[in-house]
């Protein structure tokens, strides 16, 4: 959220604009600064379908040779750096500075001749640590989070392998469904990448601009607050473009997960609420014992009698009890006992499998409308990790929205809203070319920006639809 003044500045026409440079220690405490003089046209980049949203190139006019690149100077591998823009309040005379984010130092050059001398800095957000790029390698064995691990908690484990102690991590709705293995030579962000692609569709992980590791649900923009709107762009924005992706548009996608691989099968009996089955190989029950079974018909508040171990009740993830197919009774469903609880998991079918389609009507890739049916089957790689019908929905879902309503964007091009974010909503009212006005709401997706006189920014931006109108 940006301060009351950094929103005011925003809004002038004319701009006396101020960098500031912290050098920052591995604990990001502030260790010295950069008093270079800020040359050329400084860029920095957001991209939300990233997993290093954010990178900068900033040309710097060293004034001493501390900025020569080597141990113990300003320059080297131990430090970061920490970029601040500031805008002059012009009724006050006050400089408000918005923090543009913490980076590693990555390829610093220094070119000088007679006429020139100059200290050009790329830099990237600290998920380059965790790549490789710089640190991040594991020590040199397999690396196993067994199935069943929290996700929270082994994701703080391993952003402690990094030394990584500033995050915030929410809780996963599920646990870790399968050992996770991470080979000889592999790295923190794998593991990291491993447990997010869980749920991809649900969660995102990324370093904000203060270096604090996040782990969280994705905005989908429903119920949530509009951050930038007319009162902003009617002041700053100087035009835009539409764009359509037709070759990536999809308006129907299946998604097949991991087929589960049942030694213990058996045809259930109804009488009741409860399916009884018998089922020879199963001579004692444990956590995550599965079995596979068919049913004769579906029945309300389903339980599960197996052998002699007593009925126990058949639910979903979230504790509801499973609705399964009434109308095909020739359907292998996979159940898995859990020990906390006392209950079978429903896994839906051996096959976890969901087909989706674009629904709205107000989608211009609406599945009824003249384009027709474009149709994607996804299944092997990330979707092996779907180990239940209902986790293919959501990322059928999840899928959908990315190869059909994301692909109806917009780019804006503006002086610079230095304090904007990726997955912001924003409101804004566009002329279109029959000199009408239309007001939508579109979620931030990339943001690119130039500073120095002549400096703007293009925000890309999708249409806003309801994630779920796929329902």
């Amino acid at each position: 959220m940006p301060t009351q003044l950094e929103y005011n500045t925003a809004k002038q026409r004319q701009r006396l604009l101020k960098v500031k440079f912290n050098l920052l220690n591995y604990k990001l405490q502030i260790v010295d600064s950069l008093n270079g003089v800020v040359i050329g046209t400084p860029t920095f980049s957001n991209n939300a379908q990233s997993d290093i949203r954010r990178t900068c190139s900033i040309s710097l006019t060293p004034t001493d040779s501390s900025f020569d690149v080597q141990y113990g100077n300003k320059i080297w591998l131990d430090k970061f750096v920490q970029v601040y823009i500031g805008i002059e309040d012009i009724q006050s005379g006050v400089t408000e500075y918005t923090n543009m984010g913490v980076y590693m130092i990555n390829n610093p050059t220094r070119a000088y001749n007679a006429t020139n001398n100059t200290m050009t800095i790329e830099g990237l957000d600290l998920m380059a640590k965790l790549t490789g790029l710089r640190n991040g390698n594991l020590e040199g064995m397999e690396h196993i989070i067994n199935q069943g691990a929290n996700v929270r908690t082994s994701i703080i484990n391993t952003l402690a392998l990094a030394g990584f102690t500033n995050y915030v991590v929410e809780e996963c709705q599920i646990t870790v469904p399968n050992d996770i293995k991470i080979a000889v030579g592999g790295n923190v962000y794998q593991i990291l990448k491993s447990l997010r692609d869980l749920l991809p569709d649900q969660y995102q992980m990324y370093f904000d601009v203060n270096g604090v590791f996040h782990y969280e649900k994705l905005p989908t923009g429903a119920n949530e607050q509009i951050m930038i709107d007319d009162d902003i762009f009617s002041q700053v924005l100087e035009g835009y473009s539409v764009a359509t992706d037709f070759e990536n548009i999809k308006n129907e996608i299946t998604v097949i997960g991991k087929t589960h691989d049942i030694s213990n099968f058996g045809t259930a009996t109804v009488g009741g609420s409860t399916y009884t089955l018998s089922i020879a190989s199963v001579t004692r029950l444990t956590n995550n014992k599965k079995i596979g079974f068919v049913v004769p018909s579906n029945v309300a508040n389903p339980y599960i009698s197996l052998n002699s171990f007593g009925s126990k009740p058949l639910k979903n993830e979230d504790g509801t009890f499973a609705i399964l197919d009434s109308t095909n009774t020739t359907k292998y469903y996979v159940a898995k006992y859990q020990t906390t609880g006392d209950y079978w998991l429903f896994m839906g079918e051996v096959e976890p499998k969901a087909t989706v389609q674009e629904l709205n009507v107000d989608s211009p890739f609406y599945i009824n409308g003249t384009m027709g049916v474009i149709r994607e089957v996804l299944s092997g790689g990330d979707y092996d990790n779907i180990y239940m019908s209902s986790l293919a929905l959501a990322r059928a879902k999840w899928e959908l929205y990315n190869s059909c309503r994301i692909a109806d964007n917009i780019t804006l091009t503006c002086a610079p809203i230095y304090w904007a974010d990726v997955n912001w909503v924003i409101e804004i009212t566009l002329p279109n070319k029959q000199g009408t006005e239309e007001t939508n709401k579109y979620i931030i997706k990339q943001i690119n920006t130039t500073l120095g006189n002549e400096g703007r920014q293009t925000i890309t931006a999708m249409r806003y639809y309801s994630y779920y109108a796929t329902e």
